[in-house]
């Protein structure tokens, strides 16, 4: 079916989420606002949908019946209304569908809701051209008048009037699922709208390359991608239309260099320029099963680390490699193709990443987490409280220290000199200390050089350069901030100290010259890294779910808003942004490498992106 074009009329899209209620039967909802807040930026980009948006969250009965009214009843000749619900539906006794609102009593839905039948009504007398129904609740098929009864029923006779179509979440017995929360303050749009935000964002959803993305093309993308994911949901499709109709335009991506013609007039053909062609495009994988760490790029090996479990991508072939399951849930270490965690009994153990086989161990038995590879040596933190260091590739044992009474808190990192981690005093010589850090200590071969004591305990959020360390101290209850300490990485003198305006909101990153971090008020900020002054500070969108990403005086950012943004280093500009939600990783960040930023999203999906 040909997609109708644009045209003259007017663009207009409503969109209802309500996730508030006050009934104690109605559980709240978290998925509405960030379905409709999220929609809303794709369907008002001129570039992508070029709606003109109305949204409404949590509103009462009077302004939706208003707002519906206005809507439908203002449109006439080519124009295109798009109506979008997101919240509890909920079926009367005579197996009718009722839009659950904040003061929707369930017993009462009559006058205590939005009645399908309302909307029904309303659109009879719409005089647009092309109307358009998205219904993301639970039981949505029911406003199917064909899909009373028999699920079976035939769609295509569901809705009087040409160019009106309907797209719900599911049958009329169906529930309609949120998504996977990554935590108290990161909703997820629900399961259908996700998917749907998905199609019309990447572009996926335009099955047939033409560069629109059509409203029959996004409902096969859902329908497809959900049951690809086995969700207990089957969208349903009904309405008459003469066209299809033409929902948004794909981003155009960047079109690579022709390679320069050499003095014969041909073109300059090669592998190595062919390969790098390949890699320009963006790319995406399925990784791990759900929200999991950013990737660490090792040997040409992209690793997703969720618990229990190490999920491996060849990078040149993009294919996934065996799963390697592990004993322990904490972070494991990896260097070349190799990785380290603790095996049965906590035995160190050696994986190999491309055949997901056990290569070697180590018999001393080690604390889950604790691993850390730095400059060519392998930490690893033993029952004991022994600091351990060994040669990767072989597990030999070069040197071991232990820690007077200290009891490692975080993996080592490496400086110039000294082997550097965070430390608590353990009451019981041996035992994990289940109380915050309030040491730093550096150790180098059979001894420890220093140990910096902090006024207060330290979060684990911190840094380590040639240059200088840098901790933050855990906030008092009655302080909205915190304060940041520089110390010399040679001795353990502090260097200079620094009070935050907010709350961390991930770990900070360094260079020898830049210290950045992100705070709880959307600032991302960047110190001098000798003096502490600030260089910069600039807002994000939302708040930092990573630790900024730095690699070649190339820094990366993602935030709550499901934006990626690339920033010019030294002067804090914004240079390019991607939509894209990720999972939050305090202490890790999205990879770089070669060009091509690669980062782990909220559904456990990688992505790379073109730098």
């Amino acid at each position: 079916m040909t997609a109708q074009p644009n045209g003259n009329g007017n663009r207009g899209a409503l969109l209802i989420g309500t996730g508030t209620y006050d009934h104690p039967e109605l559980p709240a909802l978290r998925s509405p606002e960030v379905d409709c807040t999220r929609l809303a930026t794709l369907l008002h980009d001129p570039k992508i949908g070029a709606f003109e948006v109305q949204t409404l969250i949590d509103a009462d009965r009077a302004a939706l019946e208003r707002a519906i009214g206005e809507f439908f009843l203002s449109a006439w000749g080519d124009d295109v209304r798009l109506l979008y619900l997101s919240g509890h539906g909920i079926v009367s006794r005579n197996d009718k569908l009722h839009f659950a609102i904040r003061q929707t009593d369930p017993g009462r839905p009559a006058y205590t809701t939005i009645s399908a039948a309302f909307i029904h009504e309303v659109m009879d007398e719409c005089r647009a051209r092309s109307i358009v129904v998205i219904l993301d609740c639970c039981y949505s098929g029911l406003f199917l008048s064909g899909a009373k009864g028999d699920e079976s029923a035939r769609f295509e006779e569901a809705l009087a009037g040409q160019g009106r179509v309907v797209i719900t979440a599911g049958t009329r017995s169906q529930r309609a699922w949120e998504g996977e929360h990554l935590d108290a303050e990161t909703p997820a749009p629900s399961l259908f709208t996700g998917v749907l935000i998905e199609g019309i964002s990447t572009g996926a959803a335009d099955l047939n390359g033409d560069g629109v993305v059509t409203l029959q093309e996004l409902y096969r993308f859902t329908c497809e991608r959900l049951h690809q994911e086995g969700a207990a949901q089957t969208p349903r499709m009904g309405g008459e239309m003469q066209y299809d109709i033409a929902l948004a335009k794909v981003r155009k991506q960047r079109k690579p260099r022709a390679s320069r013609p050499d003095r014969t007039g041909s073109r300059t053909r090669t592998s190595a320029g062919s390969q790098a062609q390949r890699k320009s495009e963006p790319w995406q994988a399925r990784a791990a099963f759900g929200p999991a760490r950013q990737p660490i790029l090792s040997a040409g090996v992209l690793v997703v680390h969720e618990p229990y479990k190490l999920h491996a991508i060849d990078l040149e072939s993009r294919q996934r490699l065996p799963l390697i399951k592990m004993w322990y849930p904490g972070s494991p270490a990896l260097y070349r193709d190799a990785a380290y965690f603790p095996g049965k009994g906590g035995h160190l153990q050696m994986t190999d990443l491309r055949t997901g086989k056990h290569r070697a161990s180590h018999p001393v038995v080690i604390r889950d987490g604790l691993l850390g590879v730095s400059k060519g040596v392998l930490y690893a933190t033993a029952q004991d409280g022994t600091l351990h260091a060994f040669v990767p590739s072989t597990l030999r044992l070069l040197w071991s220290v232990t820690t007077d009474g200290l009891t490692a808190t975080s993996p080592p990192q490496k400086t110039s000199k000294y082997a550097l981690f965070t430390a608590a005093v353990s009451p019981i010589p041996g035992a994990t200390a289940s109380f915050s850090a309030d040491h730093m200590v550096a150790v180098t071969d059979r001894r420890v050089a220093w140990s910096y004591q902090a006024e207060a305990p330290l979060s684990p959020d911190w840094a380590a350069t040639d240059n200088g360390i840098y901790m933050a101290l855990q906030p008092e209850k009655s302080l909205s901030c915190q304060r940041i300490v520089a110390v010399n990485p040679e001795n353990g003198q502090p260097l200079w100290w620094f009070d935050t305006k907010a709350l961390l909101a991930s770990a900070p990153a360094a260079t020898d010259e830049v210290l950045l971090f992100g705070d709880t008020e959307n600032r991302l900020v960047a110190l001098d890294t000798n003096t502490g002054t600030v260089l910069w500070e600039k807002k994000t969108d939302g708040r930092l779910l990573n630790r900024p990403s730095i690699e070649g005086g190339v820094l990366f950012t993602a935030d709550r808003a499901a934006k990626l943004v690339r920033w010019n280093l030294l002067t804090g500009r914004k240079v390019r942004s991607y939509d894209l939600l990720v999972s939050p990783d305090r202490q890790g960040f999205p990879a770089i490498s070669d060009g091509v930023v690669y980062a782990t999203g909220a559904r456990g999906d990688l992505h790379a992106l073109p730098v």
